[in-house]
């Protein structure tokens, strides 16, 4: 058996791999990228993926790469705190990596890094369940001060640690995402007009469907030719119960509102495509990887006006919206009837995949070595 400290040792990474259990949102997304670039003959290091729950099918490719454990059908927090540190130890692993923002309270004794996409129990509350308000209020102190090194998804999310946890500011860094093809795409079994709005996520609070359905509604009243039918495509969530099952029934979709449910990545392809315009209504996000998704198919953009947005888009091809304000969501709407389909500039081709996996994979590398020259 080789000796850690053997020149020719693979330091073993734990990996909370719970977002490929979802389908296709942004964290899974963010993760089976990264993954998928990590994974490789030539990597410094060893990955073993953790989970309480099976990998969701779309996500069957990473499995045969690395060591994949579902050792547990305890729920997610109590599967982190007690279950988790139990099969590092059997592992012998040497270094954590947080995917979902939180780390095990107790038990573990090395280097830990952790994905930090937002601090929406902060800035957002009223959009989470009761349950997962209170598990990131009690352990998000906890996770943040204890990480050894805290990737944040935005400058955004990082000003927020700063102004919850100043003292943190050394062990921050932004690591954005990237953006890739879809490669081949394929529209979904439902038939959609040829022209549409187009918008993706999951139908929970933060992502105020509510709002631009309402607004959307109420221009069609108003102006019962606007051309444009409205697409909405997603996982199913929470606290949106009326929302859902309008949606689920079709009982829209004679106002000209579709819905596509859990789409793979072909569908999602296809319909970023053939959308005329991507709205993004969300009151809160860490970053919003569906922009970079609409910026690559060069599709002018409809977003509400909050700060991270801004990290990404430009402010001459799209525009921002007051969250709440209905009437402002309508008017932009109705804006897009009246100028017709037009395309956005070039986007800016920096929003690497490759960077962001080279980022994480450096990370743990330097807490590998910063551990053995403190042992």
């Amino acid at each position: 058996m080789l000796k850690k400290e053997n020149l020719k040792y693979k330091p073993r990474v734990a990996v909370d791999a719970r977002p490929l259990s979802y389908g296709i949102t942004g964290n899974s997304r963010y993760l089976a990228e990264v993954l998928e670039r990590l994974l490789r003959p030539d990597s410094p290091l060893e990955y073993y993926l953790y989970s309480n729950k099976p990998i969701h099918p779309v996500f069957n490719h990473l499995i045969g790469l690395t060591p994949t454990f579902i050792p547990s059908k305890l729920p997610g927090v109590l599967w982190l705190n007690f279950t988790i540190p139990s099969w590092v130890k059997k592992h012998r692993i040497d270094l954590f990596w947080g995917t979902l923002q939180l780390l095990p309270a107790f038990g573990l004794k090395i280097p830990t890094l952790v994905n930090y996409h937002d601090l929406n129990f902060k800035s957002a509350p009223e959009t989470m369940t009761t349950a997962n308000y209170w598990q990131h209020k009690i352990m998000s102190p906890i996770t943040l001060k204890k990480a050894d090194k805290v990737l944040c998804l935005s400058q955004n999310t990082k000003n927020d640690i700063l102004n919850f946890l100043p003292e943190l500011e050394p062990k921050l860094e932004v690591v954005y995402p990237g953006v890739q093809g879809f490669g081949s795409v394929s529209p979904p079994e439902k038939t959609l007009p040829k022209n549409f709005l187009f918008s993706v996520g999951t139908l929970e609070p933060r992502k105020n469907l509510n709002t631009l359905v309402e607004a959307y509604l109420s221009l069609k009243k108003e102006e019962p030719n606007f051309p444009y039918p409205l697409v909405l495509a997603g996982r199913l969530g929470w606290k949106s119960e009326g929302l859902t099952s309008l949606l689920k029934e079709g009982g829209l979709e004679k106002d000209g509102v579709y819905f596509i449910e859990n789409p793979n990545d072909s569908i999602l392809g296809w319909l970023y495509k053939n959308c005329s315009y991507f709205v993004f209504p969300s009151l809160h996000e860490g970053f919003g990887l569906p922009l970079l998704e609409a910026i690559r198919e060069n599709k002018p953009c409809i977003v509400s006006d909050i700060p991270v947005f801004h990290e990404v888009l430009d402010e001459f091809t799209d525009s921002f919206v007051s969250p709440k304000n209905l009437e402002a969501w309508k008017n932009a709407l109705s804006l897009t009837g009246k100028k017709g389909i037009y395309g956005r500039k070039p986007s800016r081709n920096d929003w690497s995949w490759d960077s962001t996996a080279k980022k994480v994979e450096n990370s743990l590398v330097e807490l590998w070595k910063s551990r053995k020259k403190n042992s």
